[in-house]
């Protein structure tokens, strides 16, 4: 999800495409749905790294 050269959260990241993009574009629209899942996944690949002690940021 994080494609920016400074590391950001997911929310960050889900702002900075909805104002890049604008409220009526298509791929905001699409963020907007997805988010829950989006955040879900970051979230799961997250826990493991600090459970294994990996600096990932």
């Amino acid at each position: 999800m994080n494609t920016l050269r400074f590391a950001s959260t997911v929310d960050q990241r889900i702002t900075e495409i909805r104002e890049r993009y604008g409220p009526t574009d298509l791929v905001t629209a699409f963020i907007r749905q997805a988010r829950p899942e989006l955040v879900g996944a970051v979230n799961r690949t997250q826990r493991p790294l600090r459970s294994a002690g990996i600096d990932y940021a």
